[in-house]
Parts: C-alpha cells; structure tokens; sequence
C-alpha cells in the first residue's frame, strides 16, 4: 500500500515538472530584474518588485521636439514583453513611446535579444503658457509566462522646461528688456516701462538716422557726387528707420509681457520685413561700393572692360547673391528645413557646372584679367611667339589686332590666361633692336664698331639718355667670309621699330662704303678656256 502512495505522487511530481514551464518556481519578474539607462543624464529612483522610477530634464522650446532613447535591459532568464503607453499630453506637451523589440530574451538569446530601446519623444505646441511641466513615459513589463496581473511598470519622470522661443524669457517689465524696473508705485508698472524703452528707441533711431547714417553716405559714396550722396542718404535714411521701428515694436511688446501666440504672430510678420529691409541697406551700399570701385579703376587705368560696362555684371549677381540669402532667412524665420532645397541646388549647381565648364572657364579667366590687369589697351603683347596689339579685354573673350593692323583676333580669356605672355610695351613704348652687320676679315674691325655705334647715334629715334639699354656692339659670330657684328639699341617706339632697324642698316651701309669698310658678299668667277676651233671627239653640234 505504501508503494502505491509513493509511486501515485511520483507520477504527479512529474507530471507538475512537465507542465510548468522553467522559471515559474521562482516566481514572477521583478524590478531587481531590470536594469534602465537614458541616452541624457539621469538619476534613478526607487526600484520595487513592480515599479523602477528614472528621473530625467528635458529642455525644449516652443514648436520643437527633442528625442531621448531608454534601453531596458533583460537581467531574468525569462522572455518579458515590452508595452508602452504610446502616447500622452498635457498643457501643450505631448509625450510618444515607441518601442524597438516588443519581446526580449535572458543574456545570449539569438532571436529575440536581451535589449529593447524605447524612442520618447517629447513635442511642444508653438504656443504654450506652462514653462515647466512634469510628464510619465510608462513602459510595462511582463514575463510571457505569467498571466497579466504581474507586471514592472518603468516609469521615466521627466522634469519638462519650455524654453520661449519668441525672445520672452526674461525680459518682462525691464528697460530695454536689461534693466528691471525698481522704480517706487505706480513707476514700477509694465507700462512705464514700454513707453520709457519705446522713448529710448527713438533717441536712438534720432542719433542713427542725424549722426550715423550721414557718416555713412559719406564713406560708402566717397567717389560720388553731392546728388548721389543726398540719394545715398535718403534711402538709407528710410530703410534704417524702419529697420529700427521694427525692432523696437518686437521689444514693447515682450516687455509688456505679450503672449507666446500674439509674439509668434509678430514674428512672423516682422521677421520677412526686416529681412527685406536689411536686404535693401546692404543693396544700396553694395551698388555704391561697386560703381566707386569700377570707376576709380576706369578713371586711373585703360584697361578697356572695366568701365561701367561691367555694373551691370556684378549689378547681376550682388542682386542674385543677396536675393537668395533673403529668401533663406525669411524661409528658416517660418520653420522651412533648407536642407532639402540646398542638396537640390547643389545637384542643380553640379550639372550646370560640368555642362558649360568651357564657359565658366572663359567667364572667370575674365574675371582674373580684369583683376589682375597684365596688359591694357594698346599694349604689345608676345603670345606664343606671335606679336599682338590690345584692343578690348571683355568678360568672355579679348579682342587684338597683329601687328600689321589689318586683321582683328578674337581670343577666348581662358586660352589668354594659360599661354605664355610677354608684354613688350608694359611700361614704356621704348623697345631694343638688333642690327647685324658682317664685316671681311680684312678690314679695320675697330673702325667698323665705331661707325655702327655713330651710325645709332645719328639717328632720332634712337634713345641714348637715361636708364635704357645704350648703343653698343658686339661680335657674334665668324662667316665663311667675314665676321658678323650686332648693333644694339634702344628706340623709343616699339610699333615702329622694325623700319627703324632698316633705316639704321641703311646708315651703316652708307658709313661703311665711305670709310672703306668692306662688306663681303659672294663671288661667281667665270673662267673661259681657249678655243682651237676642232671639234671634239664624239661632238655633234653643228
């Protein structure tokens, strides 16, 4: 009988051992289980057998989010399920719960993990009176053996500050929204301090407008004449009232202690106009600068192109480079996420690029020479070996003549830019020539070198003052038939200098024929042999 009782619970102790599954026997999960840590700084609180408080700051202004991650990590050797209250809110703050793996494993578990991240994020209305608001992201846990009513609730309690993005933050009832208004009852009203900082603003407003803006005009214009300058004045009288109306208004009224929604509103009105406004002072400073510039240069220099052609031009992309600065600002003023437009621009920018390279290479290959300025009108110009005279520079190409002045060569800028140039008349029209002369061997070489250099010095255009190369002679070189001698000088205009080599040959010629000076040429000796009148053997000319 005693072996029946034994066996029968035998049978039921594994028959229990069958159908329970592991873990069960040391009880449901608890908080000492888990283990929670925040992507931002954090303390965690109490942690009981259902129940694992973290306490965190979160700080967010108005019409932002901020996102913070919590990892919870599976310490049991149990499977948990992870559910978060997705969604909460209150007084314009909303809380969202998502999570990653809605079931992890013990340590080493390959198909589900140990970790499950939560994603919390925390959104803030645009207009929102509360700065501080206290907010429970809950994430239940459960073992998936146990039935629903054992549970770790993680609670993540975060200490929300709603910063004010429409300048607020403190400001109220302080002059100039810097000095706090200590002044005795009824001084000490909100008001006061409106109509004080509002009376502060127009002094300042009186100061730019008499004092800076005159100064101003007269810097900026100073190439100008007196009716440029009174424009000048004017419009940058305008704009910058305005400008400082503007401000002023957006001040009064967080000063006065104006709500979130009625500032967001005048933000949104003023913040286009203002950018307007700045836009058009740094416009007409800009077209000042430029013009001054291009005609101070225009005035000192003969570089044909950079003269008032070129406002225009730059007229042009001041105007482009302004006008997409503007509309970016007024753009982020309204939350607009420039990142996408700017990839696009630049995927725009990138293709108009590689499709006209030619062009932009001639375009900025200008830009350099009317910059740099390595040549002007008239000057003579070794390209390549070839000789060319300077017309116009232009933006896109330059124009010559040859120096025979009966064709007109276009050049592009960029092939221009990347040739070997020597400019022959940079500085001056003075250029050397050379003259060669030869000389028989048997002749008064000394009273040869004289009459070359007298023949330099007789002539007008040849310059024998001042720093410039003098007239002298020199050997070169020994012919079949006589010594060869170089004549160098300077002469006093390059376009002409090549006749003057031939009239300067000219007067050597005639120096040496009077002097007795011989110039060798070649001989052709005709020997005729004497006839006896017989016909030669194998002659048959009649």
């Amino acid at each position: 009988m005693e072996r029946r009782v034994a066996l029968s619970v035998l049978l039921v102790a594994v028959f229990l051992a069958m159908v329970v599954p592991i873990g069960e026997a040391d009880g449901a999960v608890s908080g000492d289980d888990i283990s929670v840590t925040l992507t931002s700084e954090y303390t965690t609180g109490a942690v009981t057998e259902t129940e694992i408080e973290v306490n965190t700051e979160v700080s967010v202004k108005n019409g932002q989010s901020m996102t913070i991650y919590a990892f919870i990590d599976n310490e049991s050797d149990s499977y948990l399920s992870v559910t978060p209250i997705k969604e909460i809110s209150s007084h314009g703050v909303k809380v969202t719960t998502v999570v990653d793996n809605q079931i992890i494993g013990p340590v080493g578990d390959t198909k589900y993990g140990h970790i499950s991240t939560a994603k919390i994020t925390v959104s803030i209305d645009n207009y929102i009176d509360t700065k501080h608001e206290d907010m429970t992201s809950v994430i239940t846990v459960r073992d998936t053996a146990e039935s629903g009513e054992s549970a770790v609730a993680i609670s993540i309690i975060m200490d929300i500050t709603v910063n004010d993005s429409f300048g607020g933050d403190g400001m109220y009832n302080k002059f100039m929204g810097i000095i706090p208004n200590t002044l005795p009852s009824p001084l000490d009203n909100v008001w006061v301090t409106v109509v004080v900082t509002m009376v502060i603003w127009l002094l300042l407003t009186y100061v730019v407008v008499m004092v800076i803006v005159p100064i101003m005009a007269r810097i900026v214009g100073l190439r100008k004449t007196a009716e440029e300058k009174a424009a000048l004045k004017s419009g940058l009288t305008k704009t910058v009232l305005v400008l400082m109306i503007i401000v002023a208004l957006n001040q009064c009224f967080i000063i006065a202690g104006a709500s979130s929604n009625l500032l967001h509103i005048l933000q949104m009105l003023s913040t286009p106009t203002a950018v307007l406004v700045l836009s058009y002072i740094i416009w007409q400073i800009y077209m000042f600068l430029i013009s001054a510039f291009i005609n101070g240069i225009h005035y000192t220099t003969e570089v044909e192109g950079v003269d008032n052609s070129l406002i225009p031009l730059f007229k042009m992309m001041g105007k482009l480079v302004i006008a997409v600065g503007a509309t970016a600002a007024i753009l982020a003023s309204f939350g607009v996420d420039l990142g996408g437009i700017l990839v696009s621009a630049g995927v725009v920018s990138l293709g108009i690029t590689l499709g006209a390279q030619s062009t932009l290479n001639q375009f900025f290959s200008g830009m350099v020479l009317l910059s740099t300025r390595p040549f002007k009108k008239g000057d003579y110009v070794k390209i390549n070996g070839e000789v060319y005279i300077v017309q116009k520079v232009r933006i896109m190409f330059t124009e010559f003549r040859n120096w025979a002045k009966d064709q007109i060569i276009t050049m592009p800028n960029n092939v221009v830019t990347g040739a070997t140039m020597v400019n022959l008349t940079r500085d001056s029209k003075n250029t050397v020539i050379y003259v060669y002369m030869e000389v028989a061997y048997s002749a008064n070489l000394s009273l040869a070198k004289e009459l070359m250099i007298k023949a330099a010095k007789m002539h007008p255009h040849v310059v024998t003052e001042g720093d410039v190369y003098m007239p002298n002679t020199r050997l070169t070189q020994f012919m079949d038939s006589g010594i060869e001698y170089r004549l160098g000088c300077t002469v006093d205009d390059f376009d002409n200098s090549a006749s003057y080599a031939g009239q300067l040959r000219e007067i050597i010629f005639k120096l040496f024929k009077d002097n007795d000076i011989e110039i060798p040429y070649n001989r052709l000796e005709v020997t005729l042999l004497p006839c006896d009148g017989q016909r030669r053997p194998g002659d048959t000319v009649e």
